[in-house]
């Protein structure tokens, strides 16, 4: 399977003033599309991975070379984080969300202060992670360099 880089779901002056147009282009027009070429040459001749999209591999990413772990999980995690930023942003949570939030953290700002907590203890690049468990509970965590949960 060969990947391509999606282009970004709004233009890439939409998120300001959080993210300039500069800055948008540069990270998801060059480094993102670092992710994408160099995972389309780790998956070169690797018969393992012809049927499997990039979840597949992802979840089974230990059976692959490192290059595959770190460019398959910059494709899919930056593929992620253009899909949840928005122009037009919800700016809190409402809902059942907003519930589990609160249950499990206290509020939205000790959510925040817990996410920024966690990403500025990586050390190197990572990210920081809201997520569900299997048990339907909200958790937060931490992964290095492009892994992910």
């Amino acid at each position: 399977m060969k990947y391509t880089l999606d282009k970004l779901p709004y233009a890439n002056d939409a998120l300001v003033p959080h993210f300039d147009a500069e800055t948008m282009e540069i990270h998801h027009d060059r480094h993102h599309q670092a992710y994408v070429d160099n995972l389309n040459k780790a998956l070169e001749n690797n018969e393992e991975a012809n049927d499997l999209d990039l979840e597949g591999i992802l979840k089974q990413v230990s059976k692959f070379s490192p290059a595959v772990r770190n460019n398959g999980g910059g494709h899919y995690n930056h593929s992620l984080f253009w899909n949840i930023l928005s122009a037009t942003p919800k700016v809190n949570p409402e809902g059942k969300l907003l519930e589990e939030i609160n249950k499990t953290f206290g509020s939205v700002d000790q959510l925040k202060a817990d996410l920024k907590n966690l990403g500025l203890g990586q050390f190197g690049s990572g990210w920081a992670w809201l997520l569900v468990k299997h048990n339907g509970t909200l958790a937060i965590s931490s992964t290095a360099n492009q892994d992910n949960p």
